[in-house]
Parts: C-alpha cells; sequence; structure tokens
C-alpha cells in the first residue's frame, strides 16, 4: 500500500498539467478597406466673335459664350463684364468724362457700346457684383453628354446716334481744272478709338456658390445672393 501513494500523487500532478495546457483563447480579425473616389471639376468655356476691323455706330456684331460640365459634379455659372476704350495712344479713355457725349445720345441706353442681350429668362444680372449668373446649376455630365448654358448675350452694337467730327480739306488742280474736298469723320471726343469688352467666366461647384460669390451682412446672412435652382 505505501508504494501506490507516490503514483497517485504524480497522477493527480499529471491531470492539473493537462488543464492548464487546455485553456484558450477566440480571437477574430477583419479589414475594412474604404475607397474614396474624388469627383471629377471639370467645365468649358468656348466664344463666338470675330473682331470687327472698322466699327462704325450702327453696326452690330454677334457675339456668343456658352459654358458646359464636363465634370462629374453640379456646377454654378456666372459671367462678369469690363468695358475698356483706349485712344490711339493706347490711353484708357474714360467715356463718361467726355463733354456731352451722353447728352448728345437721345433714349436710352446711353451707352456707346449697347451689349445686346439674349435668353434673359435664364440669366439674372446682380448690380451688386456686375454680374450675371445662370439660374440653374448645370447637371453633372452623363458619359459624353454635357448639361450647358446658352448664351446671355448675342451681339454688341456701336450706338448709331453717336455725335461725330467732320473734318474737310479742299484743293485745287490748276491744271486738270478740278477740285478735291476730302473729308475726315472721327466720333466725337474718341477719334480712332478701340473698344475691348471682356468677358469673365466663373464656375464653382453648386453647394459652395454662395460662400464663395457672396459676401455675409451684419445679420450673417448672404448679402445680394442670386438665387440659383439645382441642376435639373
Amino acid at each position: 500500500m505505501k508504494n501506490k501513494k507516490p503514483i497517485i500523487a504524480l497522477g493527480a500532478l499529471a491531470v492539473v498539467g493537462l488543464i492548464a495546457g487546455t485553456i484558450a483563447y477566440f480571437t477574430s480579425e477583419a479589414t475594412f478597406d474604404n475607397v474614396f473616389t474624388t469627383a471629377v471639376y471639370k467645365t468649358k468655356s468656348e466664344e463666338t466673335f470675330n473682331s470687327p476691323d472698322n466699327w462704325t455706330p450702327g453696326q452690330e456684331v454677334p457675339k456668343t459664350v456658352i459654358t458646359e460640365n464636363q465634370g462629374t459634379i453640379p456646377v454654378a455659372v456666372r459671367v462678369s463684364t469690363t468695358e475698356t476704350w483706349k485712344n490711339e495712344q493706347n490711353e484708357t479713355i474714360d467715356v463718361n468724362t467726355i463733354a456731352g457725349i451722353e447728352a448728345a445720345l437721345p433714349g436710352t441706353p446711353k451707352k456707346i457700346a449697347i451689349i445686346n442681350l439674349d435668353n434673359t429668362s435664364d440669366w439674372a444680372y446682380d448690380e451688386a457684383t456686375d454680374a450675371y449668373y445662370y439660374k440653374r446649376a448645370l447637371a453633372a455630365a452623363n458619359g459624353t453628354t454635357y448639361d450647358k448654358t446658352n448664351s446671355f448675350i448675342k451681339s454688341v452694337t456701336l450706338n448709331a446716334n453717336l455725335p461725330v467730327d467732320s473734318e474737310c480739306a479742299t484743293t485745287t488742280n490748276e491744271n486738270t481744272h478740278t477740285t478735291t474736298k476730302t473729308c475726315t469723320t472721327a466720333i466725337q471726343g474718341l477719334g480712332k478709338a478701340t473698344y475691348t469688352l471682356t468677358l469673365t467666366v466663373e464656375t464653382v461647384q453648386y453647394d459652395q456658390y454662395k460662400p464663395v460669390w457672396f459676401s455675409y451682412d451684419a445679420e450673417n446672412n448672404y448679402s445680394h445672393a442670386v438665387a440659383i435652382t439645382p441642376a435639373s
């Protein structure tokens, strides 16, 4: 009987060791790849215009500008205009300071160069920013089908009622007994001037047009903000 006790003790130790060795933990691992594809912002503006070499009062010159959205997000569009007159010495002329030129133009508008508007129901003019806003956002491109504006301008006319100055010189040829009278006519106060109409086209993603183009007023509202509807 005494010889069996050590064997029982060893057996007990073996059992304890077996229990300790079978303790296990459940673990798991998962990997998630979050792919973010950025939007494509791409717009294109095209102008149709042929500059006249000898622009005369009453002459209407066609001019259009169209913007299309080739990207994957809606965009808002606005166009601002800047007019510049320069003399033969390439010096800028302030036509508002030319004495009597506006008073000599009957009716309205009293503009030297008249911008003839088009599609006015689709564009809104804002005096505060001196810009024309397309009333609807351009939709994202659908394949190679692009949403685009129409043109807010169709032509520019040199006012037909502009006063002119004429200088005439007479020469006589005694040998041929002929008299020649040569007259030079120029627009009063302008002479031979150059007119430049600059159109600046701006586009911005539609959901950000207010903070980009307009400022806050004292009540934290966007001042003079023109309403542009979402793309249809």
